[in-house]
């Protein structure tokens, strides 16, 4: 078994050379293929019940309860941070720095998951950045739409800002969900004028919630966790809440999007997953608009493999590939935004004092 996974082929796109590069990574441990065993066995049959009964989605709970219970790795520190209409949860590694920081968003199909369920995930993100990371536990529904959702991504984003993090040291990640409201959040901050973020980076990221790609896609019957029936189920829960709602007009999906002007960008995805060719899309569409990408296939990993990185070493090794992504995109530190602003501070104070 090999504890290290290495790029096996990389291919850069013909159109917008200069912009996208695919690389492909082999599977190289058993227990990537266990892991993938399992899902398969139990939770992709778990998604295709809940596609029946969306209801079950409160079972949720239970995993929240037991994520709640798991240790953290030495030395992780953890905050509660308040938001408005939600909270988050500040979370730093041993070691971490204070040149930059991460807002991370997590997965879970927009109706589960939560602060607890991804902490460790979250953890190991602040571990292989080195910068603290805010972990933001946005409203889900059917309580608010999509748009209520990235108004709480957006608080994150601004917490981030008055706390002194200039937005060029600020690193978006999300796995799953997470992702496609990482890039809306991206392509909200570009419409509004604010300052683009460092880099996004995307985990397994859903990034077209219409299910005509992926039920075409030649993965639809390999992936480990997702069928076209489940994805259709959460399509049809959005339009419902929408309706609730009253929103009208079509939604526009992340991979439809104007894209020109969004900061660099990394997605990671499985071979097998249903939301292969999404990516695939994606990265062509974001070439096209001369944005710095990154494909990296994962040969035979699940969705959101990285959240296994403390077993499997695959997920270890895409985790430090994220690290890696994260500090090359941010600018050539000058010290550490957290001490520049502690600095002028004492300088404000001093000369209030006279």
């Amino acid at each position: 078994m090999t504890s290290t996974a290495r790029p096996a082929s990389r291919a850069v796109t013909g159109a917008a050379s200069h912009a996208a590069s695919r690389i492909k990574f082999p599977r190289t441990s058993r227990r990537a293929a266990a892991l993938a065993g399992g899902l398969r066995t139990v939770g992709k049959p778990a998604l295709n019940a809940w596609s029946y009964a969306p209801g079950l989605s409160r079972l949720s709970g239970i995993m929240d309860r037991t994520a709640d219970h798991l240790a953290l790795p030495t030395g992780t520190s953890v905050a509660t941070v308040q938001l408005g209409p939600c909270d988050a949860e500040w979370i730093r590694a041993a070691r971490t720095r204070d040149d930059g920081a991460v807002l991370y968003l997590h997965g879970g199909a927009f109706i589960v998951c939560s602060l607890a369920s991804h902490r460790r995930l979250v953890a190991a993100t602040s571990r292989v950045t080195r910068q603290p990371v805010l972990n933001v536990n946005f409203r889900m529904l059917p309580e608010v739409t999509l748009e209520g959702m990235l108004g709480d991504c957006l608080a994150g984003y601004r917490w981030l800002l008055d706390e002194g993090y200039p937005a060029e040291r600020i690193s978006v990640v999300g796995d799953s969900a997470g992702g496609f409201l990482a890039f809306a959040l991206a392509l909200a901050l570009r419409d509004e004028g604010l300052p683009r973020p460092a880099s996004i980076t995307g985990m397994s990221p859903l990034l077209d919630l219409d299910t005509e790609r992926k039920a075409a896609s030649p993965h639809r019957d390999k992936c480990d966790v997702f069928s076209v029936r489940s994805c259709r189920a959460l399509q049809r829960l959005i339009a419902q809440v929408d309706a609730d709602h009253e929103i009208d007009g079509d939604r526009v999906s992340p991979i439809d999007a104007d894209l020109r002007g969004l900061p660099p960008v990394l997605i990671q995805m499985g071979s097998r997953e249903i939301l292969r060719p999404d990516a695939e899309e994606m990265v062509d569409r974001l070439a096209a608009a001369s944005v710095p990408t990154t494909l990296q296939i994962w040969t035979g990993q699940v969705h959101v493999f990285q959240a296994a990185a403390s077993w499997v070493p695959e997920a270890a090794a895409a985790m430090r590939e994220v690290g890696r992504f994260v500090r090359s995109n941010l600018p050539a530190a000058q010290g550490s935004s957290r001490t520049a602003r502690d600095s002028s501070a004492r300088a404000a104070r001093s000369a209030a004092g006279g």
